[in-house]
């Protein structure tokens, strides 16, 4: 029985995590900065966006279920629904890359107006989605063949301590993201803190010997 995940899908959740603070940040930003913080993001030409949580807000808080439901099985046992799902967020992300960088060849970018970021992703998107779709299928073809009874590892003190300072550094967040102005100092801290809090609730989810 396993009780950890091998590596080659320690290197996909880590890839997969790194994608979903796209959604992370306006999921918390929405809710902390208010009808200041303007987010947009599209699938498949389909236009979402808002301000605060006004707008089409369900949209984000949506695709952050799956993602949660992701990483929560997927360092916890990797076990069903967690194939499915997967393959939901890399398939779905790769036909709207490849949708984006051809039908928006010179607007599709990595825009984030806080940091300054401003980065073409017309090949880096589709390649970068292709690999990781094509991992996550050879470890899903390998895992189902070979049937093996994945264990959930036990919720230690460990988990609950790096769960409770998931939820402690809200406080400070909301400070941040609420008092500071748009790309100034204290935006960009809590930002950071975001996304920090992110890689911790990542933390939490793993057992100890996952990170091993």
């Amino acid at each position: 029985m396993k009780t950890r995940p091998d590596q080659l899908l320690k290197v996909i959740l880590i890839f997969t995590a790194v994608t979903m603070l796209a959604v992370w940040l306006p999921l918390i930003r929405g809710v902390m900065d208010g009808p200041s913080y303007e987010w947009g993001s599209s699938f498949l030409g389909k236009d979402f966006g808002g301000h605060g949580v006004a707008g089409d807000y369900w949209f984000v808080v949506a695709q952050a279920l799956i993602a949660l439901a992701i990483i929560y099985f997927g360092w916890r046992g990797a076990r069903q629904p967690f194939h499915w799902l997967l393959l939901l967020w890399l398939g779905s992300s790769l036909v709207n890359a490849i949708y984006n960088a051809v039908k928006f060849p010179d607007d599709y970018r990595f825009k984030g107006d806080t940091m300054g970021l401003d980065v073409s992703l017309t090949w880096i998107a589709p390649l970068f989605w292709f690999v990781l779709t094509l991992l996550a299928i050879v470890w899903i073809v390998r895992d189902l063949r070979e049937r093996t009874a994945q264990v959930m590892p036990p919720w230690t003190r460990r988990n609950t301590i790096l769960m409770v300072l998931v939820f402690a550094v809200m406080p400070v967040q909301f400070y941040l993201l609420r008092s500071g102005g748009p790309g100034d100092l204290k935006d960009q801290q809590g930002v950071v803190l975001t996304i920090a809090q992110w890689i911790l609730l990542n933390f939490a989810f793993a057992s100890k010997r996952v990170q091993e």
